[in-house]
């Protein structure tokens, strides 16, 4: 399936697919955290036939129902394709470690040449922080490299 991306400058990005009912399905995501979803005519890809508006935890909920927990299982299968790539989720301590300092402050990818590649807390993912991104107590971090990348980046970011 091919999945169109346009940015939407000052709004977000919508991404656009035909799904195989033959359904043009569109999904606005703005900038805000809501979510709106299009379907659009199927002799018109440009008459939207309707809109819904989803807010994040509305947003949440749908992707849990159209499959969004099957995210971790594809990781686990990725990880016995690719040998020696270890993916861990790491849950930040109350105190100590990286807890209440930027990612930058640990200079993970320097020391270890693991990535952290996506920070979850209060059930909103944030894809690709960057090393600004200061992490809190309770913070869920998805960490990738090598075994022993790993290991080191977890001995960071927990103390």
């Amino acid at each position: 399936m091919e999945i169109f991306e346009t940015p939407l400058p000052g709004v977000g990005v919508r991404y656009e697919f035909t799904a195989e009912s033959g359904d043009h399905v569109g999904v606005v995501v703005r900038r805000d955290g809501k979510r709106d979803i299009g379907l659009y005519d199927r002799d018109d890809p440009d008459a939207c036939t309707g809109t819904l508006e989803l807010g994040e935890s509305d947003a949440s909920a749908l992707a849990e129902l159209l499959g969004g927990t099957n995210i971790t299982a594809r990781l686990e299968s990725l990880r016995h394709q690719v040998e020696g790539l270890a993916i861990e989720w790491i849950t930040m301590p109350a105190t100590g470690g990286l807890t209440d300092r930027t990612i930058g402050d640990g200079h993970i990818r320097t020391a270890t040449s693991a990535s952290i590649v996506a920070v979850i807390r209060d059930e909103m993912g944030v894809p690709g922080p960057g090393p600004d991104f200061e992490l809190q107590a309770g913070d869920t971090v998805l960490v990738m490299g090598s075994h022993h990348a790993v290991d080191q980046a977890r001995s960071i970011l927990i103390g």
